[in-house]
């Protein structure tokens, strides 16, 4: 099997493994808020683990190539699929954003902001790690844009409920300039 091909699988458990997190979070209604720290910070070592391995499998002599391509049907009546990639310009942005969400996580295990809600937070930075992992590595035009919109509405509400003094009329701004924006 050619080296672009194996290995295909890599991409999709490292966009979609801190939604399992998030999964784990909401079906355990009375976790402590160490239980709910100890899996975020798990998820995302682990995913920062499964961004290395697909570092270390990807060919930096054929950089200019998507690798790790994935494509299946999706819409078919829109002719769209979910297919992704990477190439050298993509990969560094995919595995920096799994570094950025671990630090953030290592950093907010003891500065949670006010109001608190470590459940809440964490679940919402794991979201927002899938979106942008996939706003990396989406390959068709429907696709990125789904992973786009998906990294507004964490970043909403996160703003909405953890930012400074102004954060609704922040949260709201927010929210309307990147909608516009991905509208146009």
């Amino acid at each position: 099997m050619n080296m672009l091909q194996e290995n295909n699988w890599l991409l999709s458990v490292g966009t979609f493994l801190p939604l399992l997190g998030v999964v784990v979070l909401m079906i355990t209604p009375k976790a402590t808020d160490q239980f709910v720290k100890l899996i975020a910070l798990v998820t995302s070592i682990a995913t920062l683990v499964v961004g290395i391995f697909t570092t270390m499998k990807f060919d930096f002599d054929q950089a200019d190539k998507l690798q790790f391509v994935v494509d299946k049907k999706w819409i078919s009546v829109i002719k769209s699929s979910y297919l992704i990639g990477v190439d050298g310009i993509s990969l560094p942005l995919y595995l920096l954003s799994m570094v950025i969400t671990l630090l953030v996580v290592i950093y907010s295990l003891d500065h949670v902001p006010s109001p608190g809600k470590p459940k809440a937070f964490f679940s919402l930075l794991l979201v927002l790690q899938t979106g942008m992992a996939g706003t990396f590595i989406a390959q068709d035009l429907i696709l990125f844009f789904v992973f786009f919109e998906l990294v507004l509405l964490p970043m909403f509400f996160m703003i909405g409920v953890w930012g400074g003094e102004q954060r609704q009329y922040a949260s709201i701004k927010f929210f309307l300039y990147t909608m516009f924006g991905s509208a146009l």
